[in-house]
Order: structure tokens, then sequence, then C-alpha cells
């Protein structure tokens, strides 16, 4: 008989070259001999330490695997933890770490019937996903197979998931129905929409199980990018616990999981920050149910703080089922049938948290006080040393007990793995027991206070009414047959230039002095703008009624002897039109926007509401509190009492003059003093048109204007005195005026100088130039480069000219908001960026720039045919003819650099800057 070796060596082969490859090489004389290629090189485990009993290696793919032996226990653990939990989801993702875990037990390339495999080796397994960790873990009696069988099924499907869309499809009604099944327990829903509630910013405000319009809609392509993302070597903690062969499973381990390679793409960390609570929150659930509820949350530090251990010791002293306060002081007192305490250590901002549980029938609001009492009373009700005693050894025992336990092991090390590392769970077990009164009476004095307080109610309703928003369909469904109304009568292509505005004004003064200017020009929609400024008064006047003047314009809109202001209201809808009456230091301002269909209507009406206003009280009272509450506001604003600090240091009247400065609270006691007598007074003495110019724009000619105008108001012909009162300022230098705001996050800082100079001053384009270029834009400005957009100390950086033709003086400003630790950060680059305009200049290009710049300006804000209205009239009330504005350009071609480098230094490099700022400055010195 003879006998083939073939199949041994067949089967020979297959033993020496498992795991490599084979090629043929040419030897080049017509052999061909079999070349093998090396074995994958399996990296070995590094040993890095030993803490109780927990071997801890790292692979060089990141991989970092902990090793406890417990020969006594006949089983084994196998726990992966992967730090990626709902907290790493982004927009649209809800829900998608944990329905992702649902997917991988599915199958992967080499073990793609796992769920049989469990079931055939008798596996206890499972895999739970929240807030900053999944872990999947298989406990089985110990054998080397079963081991092998797990490691390497975990090790591929890593990487090698196979999910494909129809599976998601199918399991996505699972995890529906699981979402389904959650929101059939009352208080599972109340302590969601209280996390959603305590977190404005965080991700830990999300519930795991997402929200169902992400679950049901998220695409495929999402959920496996978030699967290649998160789940990786250097992402994971491998646990085996229990009875094992160290040295067998430490190869095991290298042979499975070392051969994946460690991505080139770092983790990503996460940086949003919870900021502080400002006050307390109120969730109410309303659904069908039995019983009652009351939750409260409070913000606690990261589980990784040194406050989270007494944190830990408070939550048992109060929660403890047998011995704990809330035990007997509401559930033995008959307040609530359950009561518990919890706190979640978590790898950021953490929470503890409380919660009662009522009979059939009950209200909660003695629930409620009586569990905020014991929450928020431990400053006066502290807690004792035996308590604290007590609560650390079960706190202790509890640990103890759980690392008895092969999976339990595995569930303690995840949750200290999600924080960053597993040996926190021993440290964390040192600090509890060196927690003292002491401590716990700080944490609650620092975090149960109202203000970062979280209050959620369960309210049983039989029958709850919502309201249940509808689908949107498709908008292209919507509109498929939509043609839209008739088009709107189209103005004409006539652009507001001088020459063209000068062509077609027409003008007339009326026989009381009453100057009206007409711009017959066709507007879209027939539209014409009808602006009137009308002085009136005195220094003399005004005197002591500032307050009571400032709020007669708006009074009128209140009410006529015809109309009320609800009536009002229905009239100008009803004429199509817009209007409104103003009053201010001896002026007032009417704006009127209608249409040529409807201009004499809105005329008869202006001339209603400036001829016989009434008054009515009810509307006066809702103005002085709207006005104090406005005032109110500002007491602490930043940029309200830095512009009061420039106010108060640089006016230049004195106290009872009309343009003096006010005290704030002055103010608002001069606004309460208002009386409707008062108004009706102040009316009758300074409602006059005598001193008026009046600019209309738009398809109407001045005769006709005229008449429907001198008919509704023309007899609105008073002889008041008027006599302009100019801006007045103290010539101050060096100034630096700060004020406290308490609790404000943003400073706000203006640097004002007074300028003695008017638009028509030789110097003006200079220095206008000279601003745009230092500081009138935010962003591409000298000092809108340096101090937004290269050192961030500032959003909101810029500078400017307030003159008018009609004062002597004015004020260059330049304002910054900032965090109050960088305001002097923000002066000291002021200051280097005024110092190198002195010594360097400005470039040719910069002034080229700011010149095309001022062009480009003027041309937008003249193509506002409401704005011309405006320019109008004020050059009217200055008696500057528009060919000012030609001219003013002319003039600008000609201005130099060199002029402009004078400016800038006669005008804005002041040898001492006032500086006028407002912040929480007090805080920078704790």
């Amino acid at each position: 008989m003879k006998f083939s070796l073939k199949p041994l060596s067949l089967a020979l082969a297959a033993v020496l070259f498992a795991g490599c490859s084979i090629t043929q090489t040419n030897t080049g004389d017509g052999n061909i001999v079999p070349t093998v290629a090396p074995a994958p090189v399996i990296p070995e485990l590094t040993y890095v330490r030993t803490v109780e009993g927990i071997d801890e290696y790292t692979l060089p793919n990141g991989l970092k695997v902990l090793l406890l032996e417990d020969a006594a226990q006949p089983k084994t653990l196998v726990n992966i933890t992967y730090r990626v939990g709902s907290v790493h989801e982004e927009y649209g993702e809800t829900g998608m770490a944990h329905l992702l875990e649902h997917m991988l037990f599915k199958g992967s390339t080499n073990y793609p019937k796992i769920e049989d495999e469990f079931k055939k080796r008798g596996m206890g397994i499972n895999a739970t996903t929240w807030l900053d960790r999944t872990n999947y873990f298989e406990v089985f009696e110990t054998n080397d197979d079963n081991l092998a069988w797990a490691l390497g099924m975990e090790a591929d499907r890593m990487i090698n998931a196979t999910f494909t869309e129809d599976e998601l499809k199918s399991e996505m009604t699972v995890v529906r129905n699981e979402m389904e099944r959650g929101e059939n327990s009352p208080v599972r829903i109340l302590l969601a929409r209280m996390a959603s509630m305590a977190y404005l910013w965080h991700n830990y405000g999300n519930s795991t199980i997402g929200a169902r319009s992400d679950v049901e809609n998220f695409p495929f392509p999402k959920l496996r990018a978030f699967y290649k993302k998160h789940y990786r070597p250097d992402n994971a903690v491998l646990t085996i616990a229990g009875r094992f062969d160290k040295e067998k499973t430490k190869q095991m381990i290298a042979e499975k999981f070392g051969v994946i390679a460690k991505p080139e793409t770092p983790i990503e960390p996460l940086y949003t920050k919870e900021p502080t609570q400002d006050g307390e929150r109120i969730v109410n659930l309303r659904r069908v149910g039995d019983v009652p509820w009351v939750g409260l949350s409070y913000h606690a530090p990261s589980g990784l703080h040194p406050d989270a251990a007494p944190i830990r010791v408070l939550q048992q002293i109060l929660g403890d089922n047998a011995r704990g306060r809330l035990k007997a002081d509401i559930v033995d007192k008959g307040i609530a049938t359950a009561a518990y305490a919890f706190s979640f250590m978590l790898k950021d901002s953490s929470r503890i948290m409380f919660a009662a549980q009522g009979s059939k029938d009950q209200a909660t609001d003695k629930m409620e006080q009586a569990l905020i009492a014991q929450a928020e009373d431990l400053i006066n009700n502290p807690v004792t040393e035996e308590e604290v005693k007590r609560a650390k050894t079960t706190l202790l025992k509890q640990t103890e007990m759980a690392m008895r336990n092969v999976q339990g092991i595995g569930m303690e090390l995840s949750e200290y793995i999600a924080k960053g590392d597993y040996r926190h769970m021993f440290y964390f077990r040192d600090l509890i027991e060196q927690v003292t009164p002491e401590q716990v009476k700080q944490v609650a004095e620092k975090y149960l206070v109202r203000s970062n307080r979280t209050l959620g109610r369960f309210i049983p309703t039989e029958k709850p009414v919502r309201a249940e928003i509808p689908e949107t369909g498709s908008l292209d469904e919507i509109l498929k047959d939509y043609k839209g109304k008739q088009v709107a009568s189209a103005g004409e292509v006539y652009d507001n230039t001088v020459s063209n505005i000068k062509a077609r004004l027409q003008a007339e003064t009326w026989p009381n002095g009453t100057e009206l200017q007409v711009y017959p020009k066709q507007l879209r929609g027939d539209e014409i703008h009808i602006k009137m400024t009308l002085p009136t008064g005195s220094a003399k006047s005004l005197a002591g009624n500032v307050a009571a003047f400032n709020m007669l314009g708006s009074q009128l809109m209140s009410g006529s002897q015809k109309y009320s202001k609800a009536q009002l209201a229905d009239k100008l809808d009803a004429i199509k039109s817009t209007m409104s009456v103003s009053s201010r230091l001896g002026e007032w301002h009417v704006n009127v926007t209608t249409d040529k269909a409807n201009f004499a209507e809105a005329v008869k009406l202006l001339g209603e509401i400036l001829s016989k206003p009434t008054f009515p009280q009810t509307e006066l009272d809702n103005a002085i509190r709207a006005s104090v509450s406005g005032l109110e506001q500002q007491r602490n604003e930043p940029s309200a009492r830095a512009l009061d600090n420039y106010r108060k240091s640089l006016n230049a009247y004195p106290q009872g003059h009309p343009r003096a400065f006010v005290e704030l609270d002055d103010k608002i006691a001069e606004i309460k003093s208002v009386t409707r007598q008062q108004l009706s007074d102040l009316y009758q003495q300074h409602i006059t048109i005598n001193h008026g110019v009046i600019a209309i724009v738009g398809d109407i000619e001045l005769n006709q204007a005229s008449s429907a105008l001198q008919a509704a108001i023309g007899h609105l012909n008073k002889n008041v005195e008027f006599k302009y009162m100019a801006n007045q300022m103290h010539d101050k230098q060096g100034l630096s005026v700060s004020s406290e705001t308490p609790d404000k996050a943003n400073a706000s800082l203006y640097i004002i100088n007074r300028l003695d100079l008017k638009p028509s001053h030789p110097d003006y384009l200079a220095l206008n130039m000279a601003n745009s270029i230092f500081g009138a834009d935010t962003f591409s400005s000298r000092i809108g480069k340096r101090i937004r957009v290269e050192e961030g100390y500032s959003y909101s950086v810029r500078s400017g000219l307030s003159v008018d033709e009609m004062d002597e003086q004015g004020v260059f400003w330049a304002m910054a908001i900032a965090a109050p630790e960088n305001v002097q950060n923000v002066i000291r680059a002021y200051k280097e960026e005024v110092q190198k305009v002195l010594d360097n200049g400005f470039t040719a290009e910069e002034l080229a720039q700011a010149k095309e710049g001022f062009i480009n300006s003027r041309k937008r804000a003249w193509a506002s045919d409401a704005g011309i209205a405006d320019i109008l009239n004020y050059n009217k009330q200055i008696k500057r003819d528009l060919a000012f504005y030609d001219e003013q350009e002319s003039q600008l071609a000609n201005v130099s650099l060199e002029q402009v480098n004078q400016a800038f230094a006669k005008y804005i490099a002041a040898k001492e800057i006032n500086t006028f700022m407002a912040g929480d400055f007090a805080k920078l010195k704790k």
C-alpha cells in the first residue's frame, strides 16, 4: 500500500504559514519558488501600573487594558467601555449613541451572528449608553474558548460592524418602542424635562434616548460616520475580571486588538461649559397619571472636583431609605409617600437631585415646600457628625461590595473611565473617608441655593390640553399654483442727487414763518413721506419741565377728542398710514408715511392729533411706568452708566437748565411727578408751527400739499418764543471716571474729548478722514484691526464724531465693550495705536479708501427717500443750500494726507484722554 503525503504537507503548510501571505518569485533560471511574507507583528501589552489588584496595560494603538484576577469566581467578565455617549452628539443626532449601541449587535465582518453565539455559549450580555460613555459586556463560564471568542468579537465590532441601512430602519422602531416605554413613566419624563431646563448649552441636557424626530430620520451615512469617529482603540478601555489565565489573556488581547490601527485623526475634545445658573427655573409637566411628583435639581461641580465627595455624602444623608432626612421629615410625616436623593457625578458639570412622590389627588405645594426646606435649609440645620459617619459607612460598603461582583466591577469602573480614569474610583473612595460635617455644610451653602435650583412638578391631568403643532407640507406643493396679486406701482428711476433734487424741489414760506418743501417723485406703491421739525420754547420756558416735555409728543398719540388710542390705530390701518409724534428739548418731531390716495386723510388725522389731544390718565400712567422701568434697567447697565459718567463730567450747564445733567434717581423722580395738567399746560404753551420746517417726498405737488396741511394745522400759529439751546461742554482732559455694575460680564468704555468745530469748519473733512481710518469701522479701522481682530479684546470697538452745524462744540468719541479684566488692555492698545499714527501717519491707500467710503456712504444715505426728507428739513433749519454737499465732495478730493495727519494730531491725539467706564471691576480684586 502506498501512502500519499500531499494532504499532510498541505496541512503542515497551513499551520506553518497561518497568518502569512505567500507569493511566487521567479529565480531567473526557470524555477519558481514560494516567498513567504513576514507575519504581522503582534504588539505586546505594555505594563503601566497596578492599583489595588487591577493591572493596567496599554497597546501601541492607544487601547487601555485593565485586568483584575479573582480565581474564586468561576466566571469571567469582558467589558469594553467607549468614551462616547449622548454628550458627543451634534445637532440632529440626539439618540445616535444609543441607537448605535443597538446596531453593534447586528454582527461584524468576522462575527456575523453574534446573538446566536451569545445564546449558544450561555453568555450573559448587555450594553448600556449614557451621557459620557457606552459599554458592552459579556459574562460567561470561564474557559479559553469563550474568552478568545469574546475578545475577538469585541475587537472586530470595534471597526468592522456590518449593520446596514435596512437593519437601521428595523432597529429604529425597536428603539422608538423603548422610547415609548419611557414615555409611559411620568417621573422619567419629568426628570428629562428638568435636565433639559437645567442645562442651557451643555449636551447633558439632552436625553440619551434622543428626540423622536432625530431617531426616526437621521441619515444612515451619519450613523456610520459617528461609529467611525468614536469607535477606535484610543477611545476605549477593555476590562477583564474574574477567573482567567493572565498570560494567555494578555496574548489573546494583543492578537485580537493589537492589530487594529490607531486612527491618524486625533480625538476631538469637548469644550462646552455650562454657565452659572442665575435664577430658579420651573418645569410643569401635565400628563395623564395617578400621583404627583416634585423634583429639585441643583448644578454641582464635576465628579472629579473635591466637592463631589461631600456632595455624595450629603445626598446619602438626605436620601437614605431607612434613616435619611427626607424619610423622617417628609415621608414619615405624611407629606409624601416616597422621597429620594441622587447625584450624577459626571465628567463635566454635574447635578444633585431630590424627588418626592405624593398620593392620588394630592397637591404638590406642600411636597414642594418641604423638599425645598430640606435641601436649602441645611445652612440652619447642619448635618451632624453621626449622620456623616453613617453615610460614609454606607457609601464605602457599597463600593466594596460592587468590587466583589464581576459584573458590578465592569459597570462601576465604566463610570469612572467615562470621567477620565478608573483610578479615580479609589481616589474618590478615599475622599469619602475624609469628608467632614463642615465640608458637607460648605457644599450645601454653595450649591443648594434658590438661584441654582430647577424645580419640576408632575401634575396629573385627566384630560391634558395641548397645542399640537401640525406638520408643514411641501412648500413646492403649497406654492405650485400661486400667482400673486397685482404688482405695486413701481417708483420712477430718478436718483437723489443734488442737481436732481434742486431741479424738482418746490418750496414756500407761510405767513406765520413755516417753511414747506416738496420734492415731487413717484415712489413705489405711491408712497409719500412727511417730516416735520417744529422748534418751540426756550431755556426759561422749559426749565423744570424737561421730563414732561419729553413725554408730551408721544402722549399726543394717546388719544384726541375724536379718537381713542385704539381708534387712532384702527384709523391709521384703514388709511394705510403710519404716524409718530415725539418731543425733546424744545422740538416737536412728526413723521408720517402714507400714499397718494390717502394723503388728504392722513394729513387731516394729523391735524386732529396735533390740535385736540386729551392726555388720557391711563395712557399717561402707562407711559410713566414704562419710562421708569426703562431707566431702572439702566441702573446697572455698563453702557448707560459709562455715558452718564461722560455727561456728568463734561456737561457745562448749571443745574436747573434744561440741558444740564440729571442723576438717574432725580430723572426718575421727575418722570414720576409728571401730571396730566402739566402736560396740558405745556402743550398750550408750546404747540406752534411758527418756527417749523416741513419736507415732503412723494408724488404730490406743492399746492396740493400746502392746501391740505394749512387746513389741518395752519391754525397752530401761536407766537411762542424759540431760542435754540446750544451744546456747552467743559474742556477737560485726563479724566478717568469709573462705575461699578455688579454681576455684569461685560464692561463699557468710552474715550471722549471735546471738539470745537462744526461740519462747515475748514478742518472737518480732514478730521472726518482721520476718524474714518482710525476707528469708524469695527473690522477695518486701525483700532478695529488691533483691538478686535488681532487682540480679540472686544466684539465692538469704534470711534466717531458728534458735531452739528447748530453747535460750536461737539465731541470725538471712541467706545469699546470688553470683559472687565480687558478694559485696561483696550486702553493700552488704543494709546499705542494713537502713537503709531503720530509716529508714522496714515497711508495714502488708507486715505483713498476713506474718501471712497465717505462718498459711497453718502450715496447709500441719499438712496433713502425718507432720509431725503430729513436732509431737506435739516438744511432748511440751518439755512444751508443743498449745493453744500457737492462742494464738500469737491473739497474732499483735495484733502491731503498731510492735512489728515495734522487733524488727527490736533483733535484726536489728545495729550491726556478722558476715559469713562463701567463694569464689574470689583470682582477683579477678589
